[in-house]
């Protein structure tokens, strides 16, 4: 694989490219990727003082009546009718953008608050001016509501801008609509339901202290250089996700540490180095360059050896028949690690794993050899579910690794509790400052929510929804709840926001959940035939019911449910013969994309086909995906993978002098004589000591003038302390020897002056009886 294709395959992992567009369909706008990537690449968020930007946020006002009274064609001529107003207002100066649904945004770079206010008036006057004429004469009158936010003054990153601007926009529309909203000047109150599901998106950890000392402890330990791997065990819905990004915030802000954060995925749980791959893609995406100068400065021999790995849908006839071999396993092993090693440009690193308990055997020993080659510090931090979920998809590997791995590194574990009524009440004054509320109210909750963080957060969610949270001044208040009105569970909460949705937006809930916990949005959109632009109106909707989160990630956005267990719950509401028609109708979709080397691998396949009704094409790709799993990795041959390259493993000899390099044919010839004999007769037999001491005295040739005589592999090359040797003259001698210690699992041995008779013999009958 070329270093331009490894490259443009990394960049669109997990993506549909031909669904990632810049432009809106409907309107020729460009879109809400094309923002994202337009904040990333154009606007210096270090330099707002000197280069301010604002953002005017509008939707247009009872565009569902317009749709209901007219039909959906005069509803797509009014957006046209909208953007053809955008442009003329934002001329060449400003950016238009088609946001989603009947929303839109313009960008004023280099633009402060004050001018951007006037933009929006002339805006509105411009609307208001100008009627919808539609065929047969008949004239609709439009309006916009605007909300217009700016950074420095109201922001500092494009997040906040937008929310800002957002929240602004919500407040014209509660004001009265057509007209504009300036978020500087919106009074607290006027908005609060907003603020507060802002305030809930956000990451907020209750009841955490103890745990939260022990991780800071193990961070002191990592700034002194030390590695650590910590394990934040916990039920579902516990916090452990929320656990680790704050965590991941708290990290990220220091320049000096480089950190990548990644998720388990049940899809790929038996593929060899899938998260190895997820870290590898996240390190190159943070680079300047998203990591193309490290992509260009690969060999030929890593190029190889990463090709099956971090393009693994490479068909079986473009690999050599070296990729069946251990030798090519090991190169796999050592080059990923090397290359995670080369793209932290020493820096001490930071790693987490989100649903550890979905991670692949390959990915966690790699981690332990990472942690013994001491390279870079290392910080680990991982969660898992416990105790350990039974049936279907449990992993025993995660089970095995801490059995392992607990005597290799030391691993701390950290268990996440149920929140008790302080927790919960701490959580409350920490969510709304100055609070008021019933005072039985943290003990009912701690009592329905049996301590769980995700059911506490969703009930404030409904609180403030509803109305039973309002500001008062600068304090907040949670009023008297009537009996009954809280949910009894998790599930009643998630179904009622279920079917607060359409029947064509419950269609695209479904189909996300079928995609599992992450889905980009363009492989959302490409897997039906609904346009992105309804799919963003959809999202937001979800979003605002709680239901998915979404966030820009290298011009595509990465959707993904609230949590585990939303997804859980929305996946189990889908009949199961609809359920087995939407697993074949993904599977056919990511089947088209694997064609294409789009795909990662064939156990996404399996995964869909397994729970549709096509079950001879589960087989087909499960089958697939064994035979690329063997030849990949072998756990019991990687369990003896050095840490390090093989020359560093080597202890530095002194080279042989010419007469003893000469040598080493006949100490070859009568070490394989030596080892055939042992297995060809009984140990007492007169052969087997003939041959022994023919192989001590050719060995002690080379020991009378050297201390020590090391044989080794190195890149399937024969080295002698240390130099790699011409074998032409001898190579049939040479071949052997090195299968021999394929055979036996090793890299080479080790003669030091002194080798008694007996020595030699417990080496020879060892090796000459042992199996792979």
């Amino acid at each position: 694989m070329e270093n331009k294709d490894l490259f443009n395959y990394l960049q669109n992992a997990g993506k549909d490219p031909a669904s990632l567009i810049f432009e809106d369909e409907l309107t020729g706008l460009y879109n809400r990727r094309f923002l994202h990537n337009y904040f990333e690449q154009n606007i210096n968020w270090g330099s707002l003082e000197e280069n301010p930007v604002s953002l005017i946020m509008m939707d247009l006002d009872r565009f569902k009546g317009i749709n209901d009274t007219f039909g959906h064609e005069a509803g797509d001529l009014a957006l046209i009718h909208i953007t053809n107003i955008l442009r003329e207002v934002a001329s060449e100066k400003y950016v238009s953008i088609r946001y989603g649904g009947d929303e839109f945004i313009i960008v004023l770079p280099q633009t402060d608050k004050q001018a951007a206010l006037t933009v929006g008036e002339g805006l509105l006057r411009a609307v208001q001016n100008t009627p919808l004429q539609l065929v047969g004469g008949a004239e609709i009158a439009l309006a916009l509501s605007l909300g217009i936010a700016s950074a420095p003054s109201d922001a500092r990153d494009q997040k906040t801008l937008i929310q800002k601007a957002d929240t602004a926009l919500y407040y014209a529309k509660k004001a009265g609509r057509n007209r504009l909203a300036n978020a500087g000047d919106i009074p607290p109150q006027g908005v609060f339901v907003k603020t507060a599901l802002y305030q809930l998106a956000g990451t907020r950890v209750a009841g955490r202290k103890s745990q939260f000392s022990a991780v800071a402890e193990a961070l002191k330990r990592f700034s002194h250089r030390q590695t650590q791997f910590l394990l934040i065990e916990g039920t579902p819905g516990i916090g452990k996700t929320v656990f680790l990004k704050a965590i991941q915030k708290s990290v990220s802000q220091s320049k000096s540490v480089c950190h990548v954060y990644v998720s388990g995925l049940p899809q790929e749980l038996f593929r060899p180095y899938y998260l190895m791959g997820n870290i590898v893609l996240n390190l190159l995406n943070r680079r300047d360059d998203k990591g193309e100068s490290v992509i260009g400065g690969l060999s030929v021999e890593e190029r190889h050896c990463l090709s099956p790995i971090l393009s693994p849908t490479m068909k079986e006839g473009e690999r050599t028949e070296l990729q069946a071999e251990k030798s090519f396993r090991e190169g796999i092993f050592r080059t990923l690690i090397h290359l995670i090693f080369k793209l932290v440009d020493g820096k001490p690193t930071v790693i987490l794993l989100d649903d550890l308990h979905f991670s692949d055997e390959a990915t966690l020993l790699a981690l332990v050899r990472m942690m013994q080659r001491k390279e870079v510090p290392l910080f680990i931090c991982g969660t898992t579910d416990a105790p350990q979920k039974s049936g279907e998809g449990k992993n025993d590997v995660m089970t095995r690794f801490l059995a392992t791995a607990g005597r290799e590194v030391e691993i701390q574990k950290i268990f996440l509790p149920p929140l008790n009524k302080l927790d919960i009440s701490r959580y409350l004054r920490g969510m709304f400052p100055g609070m008021t509320s019933p005072e039985e109210l943290p003990g009912h909750l701690e009592q329905l929510t049996q301590g769980n963080p995700l059911f506490l957060s969703e009930i404030i969610r409904k609180l403030v929804v509803d109305g039973k949270i309002t500001l008062s001044g600068q304090d907040w208040v949670i009023h008297p709840l009537e009996k009954g009105y809280l949910p009894k569970s998790l599930e009643e909460i998630v179904r009622q926001k279920i079917s607060a949705l359409d029947q064509e937006s419950r269609q695209m809930l479904d189909r996300a959940s079928i995609f599992g916990n992450s889905v980009s949005l363009s492989a959302l959109t490409g897997s039906g035939e609904t346009s992105e632009a309804r799919i963003l109106e959809f999202l937001d909707d979800a979003a605002s019911q709680g239901l998915l989160i979404s966030s820009f990630q290298a011009n595509d956005e990465n959707i993904r449910f609230l949590s585990k267990a939303v997804l859980d719950i929305t996946y189990g509401e889908i009949q199961e013969d609809r359920r087995k028609e939407l697993h074949e109708r993904v599977g056919e979709y990511q089947e088209s994309l694997y064609e294409k080397d789009l795909l990662p691998s064939a156990a996404t396949l399996a995964y869909h086909f397994k729970r549709s009704a096509n079950q001879s094409k589960a087989r087909s790709y499960e089958q697939i995906q064994a035979n690329y799993n063997s030849s990949v990795f072998n756990a019991e041959e990687a369990a003896g993978y050095v840490v390090g390259d093989v020359e560093d493993a080597i202890p530095k000899e002194i080279p042989l002098d010419p007469e003893s390099t000469a040598l080493v044919p006949n100490v070859l010839r009568a070490l394989l004589l030596a080892l055939r004999n042992i297995r060809l007769y009984p140990a007492e037999s007169k052969s087997v000591a003939v041959a022994n001491q023919l192989a001590k005295d050719a060995v002690d040739k080379i020991l009378s003038k050297h201390d020590r005589f090391a044989i080794f592999e190195i890149d399937r090359a024969l080295a002698v302390n240390g130099v790699k040797v011409d074998v032409s003259e001898f190579r049939a001698f040479a071949d052997s020897f090195l299968r021999s210690l394929e055979v036996l699992e090793l890299k080479g041995i080790v003669f030091k002056k002194g080798l008694t008779r007996d020595e030699l013999t417990a080496m020879a009958e060892a090796f000459g009886r042992s199996k792979r």
